[in-house]
């Protein structure tokens, strides 16, 4: 691609889809009835899931976060009580972390809602994009991976 201005304008549309992203992941919103949660906070009990417990230091790896962010997410989801601390049965040094019996009711219901969400979702781009487009904006999103953690 040669064109400068075409160069800006896909630049542009991506930093504004960047910060389209940001701005939903750090809203609260009602996926499930009566809760409104942080799509980090929902994330953190899906890490977690039914009949798991892990250590912070586990969720925040599965996660790709730090342990602090880990651990101010699971202080919010404590209080909300979706999440309990026990001491490891295995190691009383550590303390895990599991979802409760509210936990898993909103773990079960958010799967539901994410099955819908991602069946509109592929309507939605099924209506616009042919496969062949879907697949160079997948090969586009993976290229400016790559070329921010390589200017990082």
């Amino acid at each position: 691609m040669k064109d400068i201005d075409l160069t800006k304008e896909l630049i542009t549309a991506t930093r504004n889809a960047t910060l389209a992203y940001h701005n939903y992941m750090y809203t609260d919103r009602e996926y499930v009835k009566g809760q409104k949660l942080y799509l980090r906070e929902m994330h953190f009990l899906l890490y977690i899931g039914p009949d798991n417990s892990l250590t912070m230091s586990e969720i925040a790896r599965k996660m790709n976060i730090t342990q602090g962010a880990a651990t101010q997410i699971a202080g919010r989801l404590m209080k909300k009580g979706f999440i309990r601390k026990d001491k490891d049965p295995q190691d009383k040094r550590y303390s895990v972390i599991s979802l409760t019996d509210d936990g898993n009711r909103v773990y079960g219901e958010y799967l539901e809602y994410d099955r819908l969400r991602s069946k509109e979702i592929t309507a939605y781009l099924d209506e616009n994009f042919s496969e062949e487009d879907i697949r160079t904006i997948l090969r586009y999103e993976n290229l400016i991976q790559d070329m921010c953690r390589k200017l990082s």
